[in-house]
């Protein structure tokens, strides 16, 4: 057994990071997909999506932290993972991403949509599995829906369907996406539960809102 403990990926909450970002001593990495970050995104911070990411041409700064965050904090961890790989010693992300820094009051830059145009749609945050499996894994490694299919020994409907949006992911094909990616073993199952709870959150949070009250202790 090793003396020497291997190097993990710091956590710094949304405070922290508002803190050092205020007072410029760090240097914001998002991680996130270039869409995303055109749609909305913390001002200050640089792109570099996870699905091109090259650890080996990563920035460094003289007298900066680096500090990598996504939606969630997933990708972040995932990102900080692979810097740790090529060498780097201190890797910090953002704990919960996006998300919780726009539930901590602080504030993003959004892309304007022309007045004339209909309503947007909702933007989510928390991508389906499917698209964080196509953009983050397969086209960055050549993979075709196909291969990936034989690989994991599931029918190659499944994986199109998860892909598609059609189906979700569920524990058994998370542990086999785990297995063959090398991933944490819940991390697509987990990603399939913030995505369905972000989209119950735009199709009937608001009404949950005003139909329960909270319980409060004692009553």
């Amino acid at each position: 057994m090793s003396d020497n403990p291997q190097p993990t990926v710091q956590a710094a909450d949304v405070r922290q990071v508002k803190e050092w970002l205020d007072r410029n001593e760090i240097l914001l990495v998002d991680v996130r997909e270039t869409s995303e970050y055109e749609k909305e995104h913390i001002a200050g911070a640089v792109l570099l999506p996870l699905s091109s990411f090259e650890p080996e041409m990563f920035p460094a700064l003289p007298g900066k932290k680096v500090v990598l965050h996504c939606a969630v904090g997933k990708r972040s961890e995932a990102a900080g993972k692979m810097l740790l790989k090529e060498g780097y010693d201190r890797v910090i992300h953002m704990s919960g991403g996006l998300q919780a820094w726009k539930e901590a009051g602080y504030a993003t830059e959004v892309q304007m949509e022309p007045v004339e145009e209909k309503q947007a749609e909702p933007v989510f945050l928390c991508p389906p599995p499917g698209q964080v499996l196509m953009e983050e894994y397969l086209k960055p490694l050549g993979i075709s829906p196909q291969e990936l299919a034989r690989a994991i020994h599931v029918l190659e409907g499944r994986i199109t369907e998860v892909l598609a949006g059609t189906s979700p992911v569920g524990v058994e094909l998370s542990l086999r996406l785990a297995r063959y990616f090398s991933t944490a073993a819940d991390f697509w199952i987990h990603l399939q539960v913030e995505h369905d709870l972000e989209r119950a959150r735009h199709s009937v949070g608001e009404q949950i809102r005003r139909d329960i009250r909270p319980r409060v202790a004692g009553k």
